[in-house]
C-alpha cells in the first residue's frame, strides 16, 4: 500500500516535461526532463527555512518577547489579537497560541508554504486557534468590508467580516535579510501599522539597530577595485581609467564576517551605530535616510571597506536583544549563534580615501526602501554635507565580475603562477587562442611577446570590459576580440592563421559547479581545425579531487528539523526532502572558506583528464574506489574541486590551498565555490573506529553530454574474526 507521501512522489514524477538549455559545461543546447513545478520545489528547496529553524537563538528569543508582548496586552486588560506576517511554517504563531494569545492570523502568500503551514499547525492540534490566510500582508482586509453587491450595480453591503475581525494589537514577523531592509521590511512595517495594527500595539521586534565599521583590508581592495597586473619586463596591465573610476554596484557583499582572518584587516573606527529603525509605530517609517559622522582614525590607513552587521531589540523594554554582530564585536562572544539566513555584509567606498592616525573624516550611510549603501570624505571636503547617489556601475566591469571574480583576477600569487608558466612558452612566433569569460590573459600574453592573440568573449559585458583594457593599453592590434562561439569560428576569424598556444584560467560566467570550467576543452576541441598539430594547451590537465569533512555547521542547511521549541514540524522536513529530491543537484556550489570542517580522510584524486587530447578522442570514463577514513568525527559532507595544471610546477588550485591536517580546519581558496554533497544521515566515527570504515566513490564522465555523475556513499568494512 502507499502511503501519501510515496504517492505524492509518484505523481511528481509523472508531472514532468522537456525543456531547453544551454550546457554549461558543452555550451550546446540541449533538452532535459525537468518537473513542470521545478520553480516552485526550487524556491522551497532554496529557501533556508531549515537554517532558521536550526537558529535555536532567534527561536527563543522569538518566543521570549511575543510571551511579554502577550502578558503586557493582557495585564491592560485587553484580549491579545496577534497578527504573525510571513509566517512560514506557523512556528510563531504556534508559539502565541501557547502563551494564551486570544486571536492568532497569520499569513502567508507563498503557496506551498502556506499548505505545510497548514499541515504543521493540524499536526500540533491548532488548527482551531490559529486563522491562516493565504495572502501578503498588503492583500489582508479588516472586516466587516465594504464590497458591491453582486444583485445590483448601486447596490453596496458588508460582508460578514475581512481576514482579521479587528486590527492586532500585537505584531509578530520575521521579515529580514542580511541586509535587515533588503526583503521589504521598510514596506512591511508601514502598512501594517496604516491599515492591520491598532495605535498602542506591541511588535516583535521592537526596533533594529545598524552598525558598521570602517577597516583598512587589502582583500577587500582587491574585491572591489580594479588594479595593475606587474609583468617581470615591466610591461604592466593597467586597468582603464573609466574602471577605476567607477563607483561600482549596490548589490551587498554578504559573508559570514567572523571566518575573515582578522589579520586580514585593521579597523580604522570603532563600530559605530547609524541607523535605528523603529518597528513600533511610536515614529515614522522612514523609507530613505542619509547620516553623517564625523569619524576619527585610530590608525593611518585607507578606508577600503565597511562591515555591517545589525542587532534586533525584540521586546519594548530592551531587555531582550538579538545581535548579528561578529566576536569582535558581540555582547556574548563565547556564546555566538551560527546562522546562514542572516550574515554580515561588506560595503564598498564610492571614493578612495587614506587617513593618518588622527585625522578627521566623514562618514557617509544612506538607505532607501531596499538597500544599503556608504562612502567616505575628507572632513575638508566642501560637499560633505551632501548624501552620496546609489552606487550605480558605468563601466561595466563591476557587473561583469562578481566581488570574488574581481578578487580573483586581482591576486597576485594567481597572476605569477600564469606569468611564470607563460614566459616558457611564449616566443615572437606564437599565436595565441585564449578561452575564457573576462580574462586579462590575453594581455598578459601580448605584454610578455606574442605574435598575436586572439581571445573568445561571448558575454556583451565582458566584451565591453576587455575592450576598454585593450584600448588602455595599447593592444588593439595585436589582440583580437572574437564575439563568437567556439563551434562558429572559421580560420578566417584567425586571418588564416594557425593557433599553436590555447590558454585559459579556466573561468566562465555560467560556471556554477566546478565541472562547468571543462567548457574550455569543449571549446578548445570545436577549434581543432584552426590548431596546429600539436598545440601548447594550458592547462594542459586538470585534476577532480575531493576529500570527507566534518563540517562543524554547513550541514544545518539542509539537517530535518524534527522537533522545533516542543512543536512538531515533521511534515515541514518531508516537504523540504520531497523538493530537494525533484530540483537539487547531488552536489552543490558553497565557498567554504566560510563554512569550518576538518578533515576525516586524506583529500584524494577522483579523475584526471587531459586537456592537450581533443574531446573526440575521449570515451565515456568511469572511475571507482574506496577510500579509507583516517580519524574519527562525523562524516556529514564531501568537498569536491578542480585543481588545474599549468605545468609540472604550476599549479592552479580552486580547493584545498594548504594539505589537510588531522584536527585542524581546512584552508580553501576563497575565490571560487567548490561542490559539497551532505549526506542525509551523518554517521560519527568513534574513536578508534575509523580504520574499519571506508568511503566508496563512484564518477562516471560522458564527454558527448558533458554530464559527470558522482556518487559517495560510506560503507562500514567487515572486521575480521
Amino acid at each position: 500500500m502507499l502511503t501519501g507521501e510515496r504517492v505524492l512522489k509518484r505523481l511528481l514524477n509523472k508531472m514532468s516535461t522537456f525543456v531547453q538549455r544551454i550546457s554549461p559545461v558543452t555550451g550546446r543546447q540541449e533538452w532535459v526532463m525537468q518537473d513542470i513545478n521545478y520553480d516552485y520545489n526550487q524556491e522551497i528547496a532554496r529557501a533556508a527555512y531549515a537554517d532558521m529553524l536550526h537558529d535555536t537563538e532567534r527561536n527563543k528569543k522569538y518566543e521570549l518577547a511575543l510571551a511579554a508582548a502577550i502578558k503586557k496586552v493582557h495585564s491592560e486588560g485587553q484580549e491579545a489579537r496577534v497578527l504573525d506576517i510571513g509566517t512560514g511554517t506557523g512556528l510563531l504563531s504556534m508559539m502565541a497560541v501557547r502563551h494564551n494569545a486570544d486571536v492568532v492570523t497569520a499569513c502567508e502568500a507563498f503557496t506551498p508554504m502556506y499548505n505545510c503551514a497548514k499541515q504543521v499547525i493540524s499536526d500540533n492540534g491548532l488548527t482551531d486557534r490559529i486563522n491562516l490566510v493565504p495572502k501578503h500582508s498588503n492583500k489582508l482586509t479588516v472586516g466587516p468590508v465594504w464590497s458591491p453587491s453582486t444583485s445590483h450595480v448601486f447596490m453596496r453591503y458588508f460582508t460578514d467580516g475581512g481576514d482579521m475581525p479587528k486590527r492586532a494589537n500585537i505584531l509578530v514577523t520575521e521579515v529580514f535579510d542580511t541586509e535587515l531592509i533588503g526583503e521589504g521590511a521598510l514596506p512591511t512595517f508601514h502598512h501594517a501599522h496604516k491599515h492591520l495594527l491598532e495605535e498602542n500595539c506591541v511588535v516583535v521586534p521592537s526596533l533594529a539597530n545598524l552598525y558598521i565599521q570602517v577597516v583598512h583590508c587589502d582583500k577587500a581592495s582587491k574585491w572591489s577595485r580594479f588594479q595593475p597586473i606587474t609583468l617581470p619586463n615591466g610591461a604592466d596591465v593597467r586597468p582603464p581609467s573609466k574602471l577605476k573610476k567607477c563607483s561600482g554596484t549596490i548589490s551587498v557583499h554578504d559573508l559570514q564576517m567572523e571566518l575573515i582572518p582578522q589579520d586580514w584587516f585593521t579597523p580604522i573606527t570603532e563600530p559605530v551605530k547609524v541607523f535605528r529603525f523603529d518597528f513600533s509605530g511610536k515614529s515614522p517609517v522612514h523609507f530613505k535616510e542619509h547620516d553623517i559622522k564625523e569619524m576619527k582614525a585610530k590608525v593611518s590607513g585607507q578606508c577600503d571597506a565597511v562591515f555591517m552587521w545589525w542587532d534586533l531589540q525584540m521586546d519594548t523594554l530592551g531587555d531582550i536583544m538579538l545581535s548579528c554582530a561578529p566576536s569582535w564585536a558581540h555582547p556574548d562572544p563565547k556564546h555566538i549563534q551560527w546562522r546562514d539566513h542572516w550574515m554580515q555584509a561588506v560595503y564598498y567606498p564610492q571614493h578612495q580615501l587614506h587617513v593618518e592616525k588622527g585625522d578627521s573624516f566623514v562618514l557617509h550611510s544612506c538607505h532607501d526602501e531596499y538597500s544599503l549603501w556608504f562612502d567616505v570624505a575628507s572632513a575638508n571636503n566642501s560637499s560633505i554635507l551632501s548624501a552620496p547617489d546609489s552606487p550605480t556601475c558605468t563601466c561595466g566591469g563591476h557587473v561583469a565580475c562578481s566581488w570574488t571574480r574581481l578578487g580573483m583576477l586581482n591576486d597576485n600569487e594567481r597572476n605569477n603562477r600564469y606569468i611564470e608558466c607563460l614566459k616558457q612558452v611564449i616566443t615572437n612566433e606564437t599565436v595565441c587562442l585564449s578561452i575564457s569569460d573576462g580574462s586579462l590573459l590575453p594581455l598578459i600574453a601580448a605584454k610578455l611577446g606574442a605574435k598575436k592573440v586572439y581571445t573568445l568573449e561571448v558575454q556583451p559585458m565582458c566584451k565591453s570590459m576587455i575592450g576598454l583594457y585593450l584600448e588602455e593599453n595599447n593592444l588593439l592590434d595585436k589582440v583580437t576580440v572574437i564575439n563568437k562561439g567556439a563551434e562558429q569560428l572559421t580560420p578566417e576569424d584567425f586571418d588564416n592563421q594557425k593557433v599553436n598556444l590555447v590558454i585559459g584560467e579556466p573561468h566562465f560566467c555560467t560556471t556554477l559547479l566546478p565541472w562547468h570550467n571543462l567548457l574550455f576543452w569543449y571549446s578548445r576541441t570545436e577549434v581543432q581545425e584552426v590548431l596546429v598539430d600539436k598545440p601548447t594547451v594550458l592547462p594542459w590537465i586538470t585534476s577532480i579531487k575531493a576529500i570527507v569533512v566534518d563540517f562543524d555547521h554547513l550541514w544545518k542547511i539542509h539537517a530535518p528539523v524534527g522537533n522545533c521549541e516542543g512543536f512538531n514540524l515533521s511534515h515541514f522536513d518531508k516537504v523540504i526532502e520531497t523538493a530537494s529530491d525533484l530540483t537539487d543537484a547531488y552536489l552543490e556550489p558553497q565557498p567554504l572558506w566560510e563554512y569550518p570542517g576538518k578533515p576525516i580522510s586524506d583529500q584524494f584524486d577522483i579523475l584526471h583528464l587531459d586537456f592537450s587530447r581533443p574531446l573526440n578522442t575521449i570515451k565515456v570514463i568511469e572511475r571507482e574506489g574506496f577510500l579509507p577514513l583516517c580519524t574519527s568525527g562525523t562524516c556529514n559532507g564531501v568537498a569536491v574541486w578542480m585543481d588545474f595544471h599549468l605545468d609540472n610546477t604550476n599549479t592552479i588550485a580552486t580547493g584545498l590551498v594548504k594539505p589537510p591536517m588531522i584536527g585542524q580546519n581546512l584552508q580553501w581558496d576563497i575565490h571560487t565555490k567548490q561542490a559539497v554533497h551532505l549526506f542525509k544521515k551523518p554517521i560519527r566515527i568513534e574513536e578508534g573506529e575509523s580504520q574499519n570504515w571506508r568511503l566508496k566513490h563512484r564518477v562516471v564522465f560522458k564527454p558527448k553530454s558533458g554530464e559527470l555523475d558522482f556518487k559517495f556513499e560510506l560503507v562500514q568494512m567487515k572486521q575480521e574474526s
